[in-house]
């Protein structure tokens, strides 16, 4: 379902252009009118599937961004990189233990104070290695993905976030939910720190693609169009562009 752009949308879409005017994989629906009788007033299975959607997308999302700090980091000498190398390690490392494929909330926290480091150099970003330079375009356009994902997530997930609340609402009676609502707090953790970690996730890593359109500009390389909307639509879309990239 269509909804409108606004203030929110386009500030944390400074790095990315044309955002999709449209949801995230139907996750912008209307919640259905409250009912009247007995029966619970979400659909506890749409409300679960909609979670993992969105964490799939945050997942994708960053792991793009982090590998986009992979390449960031070779470009710099090491003294300079010292703390993002070590969190992109810590990040590498619980990206090993992930149990169902998907970022956690120690992971996202990780990613954010990578972007922070890496941010950090702005001030400093001329003394990047020239040899390096040319791997610039690829992390530029990483960073693009993620920027251009993390708008949506940023005003998708607080909607996603609500529905699961009000599901495991619905299910906190019932002791032979006690799985499924185990589940849903899962969902609700990982969610809420994603909505805790975008806003200054976002403004990090705009910074370190700064970083890589002037190391570009210097070495007069010409970078990637922006990610276009269609590629960052959704889990599905952005899933494909971020194979692009990785192949």
């Amino acid at each position: 379902m269509n909804f409108r752009r606004t203030t929110l949308l386009l500030a944390l879409s400074t790095a990315a252009v044309g955002l999709p005017a449209q949801g995230l994989g139907g996750l912008f629906k209307k919640p259905a009118a409250p009912s009247t009788s007995s029966t619970p007033k979400i659909d506890v299975g749409s409300a679960m599937l909609a979670g993992a959607e969105m964490i799939g997308f945050i997942t994708i999302a960053t792991d793009q961004g982090m590998k986009a700090m992979d390449t960031m980091m070779e470009m710099f000498p090491p003294e300079k990189v010292e703390k993002i190398k070590k969190l992109n390690l810590q990040y590498k490392e619980l990206s090993t233990k992930r149990k169902d494929g998907n970022i956690d909330a120690e992971q996202l926290k990780v990613a954010s104070e990578a972007g922070t480091e890496m941010a950090a150099l702005e001030g400093d970003w001329k003394s990047y290695k020239k040899e390096k330079a040319a791997t610039v375009t690829k992390a530029n356009s990483r960073l693009g993905l993620m920027l251009g994902a993390d708008a949506i997530a940023a005003l998708a997930a607080p909607k996603t976030l609500a529905s699961l609340q009000e599901a495991s609402q619905s299910l906190a009676s019932n002791p032979l939910q006690a799985s499924k609502a185990g589940q849903i707090a899962v969902q609700i953790a990982i969610l809420g720190a994603a909505i805790q970690q975008i806003p200054s996730q976002t403004k990090s890593f705009t910074t370190v693609r700064s970083i890589a359109k002037n190391i570009a500009k210097a070495e007069k390389i010409t970078l990637t169009a922006d990610v276009s909307a269609d590629q960052v639509k959704d889990k599905a879309a952005l899933s494909s562009s971020s194979k692009e990239l990785d192949g």
